[in-house]
């Protein structure tokens, strides 16, 4: 690829699949797991209009790919005709889904504040999770307070998880399941995140009983040591602050996207006592 050859950062950007796919080829990386990184990372280098060079986007594309597990490990051995039903539903302890959100989620972080879900194959391969963390966001509160949902009683859906060759259906019947445990515990609703800016459009979740609750606008991507953060992770580490306290504190090793970016989408459930299963 031409090193001035411009890209767009953008999820059906054919360039940058291009660009994707030869780096995922050259260093025996997934594709979709490369494409998901690129489209969070290469906002950092790219400019007001969401361009960025083929000579600064392949040699991070590089890096960023081994980074990743290598492709044999996104791959779970259950028989992809097999209903998710086979699988076993059970809690999953802190370390282990620390070790799956840090190594596998896009967002390569771990929400430790959470009750985690998880569906097993028979060998105990862990197949899918999901983490169901404390509503402490004031938009999230918001949004739920003009549908009139009990606030006291919601949590967010934080994390969602598959590894590839998971049967059809499984995050529906993950969520159904743990859905089911949550209303035991007291939840009444569940809210969550979807980035149109990483391709996803929350069409599994509308199948499956959810509502779209609302947007939250000012998408900003926040940067720590070259590598995406969340804000989060941001104010545990260095303490509450806004972007010009960042760089402030911590110079160039902070950095924020310069390029517009989709609002985030609120998706909503309510956990109803008939919550019935989809497969």
């Amino acid at each position: 690829m031409a090193p001035g050859l411009r890209i767009q950062v953008a999820p059906r950007s054919s360039d940058l699949m291009a660009c994707v796919e030869s780096v995922a080829r050259l260093t025996g990386r997934p594709r979709g797991a490369l494409h998901l990184q690129a489209l969070l990372q290469l906002p950092r280098i790219a400019d007001e209009n969401g361009l960025a060079t083929a000579a600064l986007v392949e040699p991070l594309l590089r890096e960023l790919a081994w980074e990743l597990p290598a492709s044999l490990e996104w791959s779970v051995g259950t028989n992809p005709d097999s209903s998710p039903s086979s699988l076993r539903f059970q809690d999953v302890n802190l370390d282990e889904g620390r070790k799956v959100m840090e190594r596998f989620h896009y967002l390569r972080s771990a929400r430790l504040d959470g009750r985690i879900y998880g569906l097993r194959e028979e060998t105990g391969r862990l197949v899918a999770l999901a983490v169901s963390s404390p509503l402490d966001v004031d938009r999230l509160t918001d949004l739920l307070r003009s549908e009139q949902a009990a606030t006291a009683t919601a949590r967010v859906l934080s994390r969602v998880f598959a590894f590839e060759g998971a049967p059809p259906n499984t995050i529906s019947y993950l969520l159904s399941k743990g859905g089911r445990s949550e209303r035991r515990l007291g939840v009444t609703d569940w809210v969550t995140y979807v980035n149109p800016n990483m391709g996803f459009s929350g069409v599994s979740y509308l199948a499956s009983a959810w509502h779209l609750l609302g947007e939250e606008p000012g998408t900003t991507y926040r940067y720590l040591d070259n590598r995406y953060t969340t804000d989060r992770e941001l104010a545990a580490k260095f303490g509450p602050h806004d972007d010009d306290a960042y760089a402030r504190l911590l110079g160039d090793r902070f950095a924020k996207s310069k390029m517009p970016l989709a609002p985030l989408l609120v998706f909503s459930r309510h956990l109803s006592k008939s919550h019935s299963v989809s497969v």
